[in-house]
């Protein structure tokens, strides 16, 4: 049997883009070198006093609690996270499986992908924001006392790497290995 290598590379890249998706997701979105307590990293549900630990000490709503938008913000981020995830899930079960079959699934992985896009980037925009944005008298931007984590940079990541599966989705390539691929002459208009 065999397989379309667009259609290969296609699964592959959306694997490793669910990976990225379902490992920001905890992950730390900003980090906050100096403080009082060492070094203090705010992911999108919450702030925790180190790094490296699994609870947290803030929630989003009493940590942005002088910062109503910022709350907001951080919620919309925190759905379309878990849609992410669902989403780009979804397209890389279903890539498999149009890899043995059903040429129509190619659509549908389409569709899936345009709404991960759009789904990845709501998260990542509304971290730039945050990171970027005055949001009243207490509620500096984060980038005057903080950086960019490890989780932004792995949305954006995915983010991309979803852009270049919708590309590889449009491309109209269906030449496999197979021996009449190789063969057979294309179709030509009749005259």
């Amino acid at each position: 049997m065999a397989y379309n290598i667009t259609v290969i590379v296609y699964v592959v890249v959306q694997f490793v883009a669910f990976l990225l998706v379902l490992v920001g997701t905890p992950s730390d979105m900003f980090l906050l070198p100096d403080t009082a307590v060492g070094a203090v990293c705010f992911s999108l549900w919450g702030y925790r006093l180190t790094c490296s630990s699994s609870g947290y000490y803030k929630y989003v709503g009493k940590q942005w609690q002088d910062c109503p938008p910022r709350i907001t913000r951080f919620r919309v981020a925190q759905g379309c996270a878990i849609i992410s995830i669902l989403v780009y899930g979804g397209a890389f079960m279903l890539g498999f499986i149009l890899l043995f079959c059903c040429s129509l699934l190619r659509w549908v992985c389409l569709a899936l992908n345009v709404v991960g896009m759009v789904t990845s980037c709501i998260v990542w925009a509304a971290m730039a924001r945050t990171y970027n944005q005055y949001d009243g008298i207490l509620c500096f931007p984060v980038k005057r006392f903080g950086k960019y984590a490890a989780g932004f940079v792995l949305f954006v990541i995915a983010w991309i790497l979803d852009i270049i599966n919708i590309i590889l989705l449009l491309l109209p390539c269906t030449i496999t290995d197979a021996p009449q691929d190789k063969t057979e002459e294309p179709p030509t208009a009749q005259e």
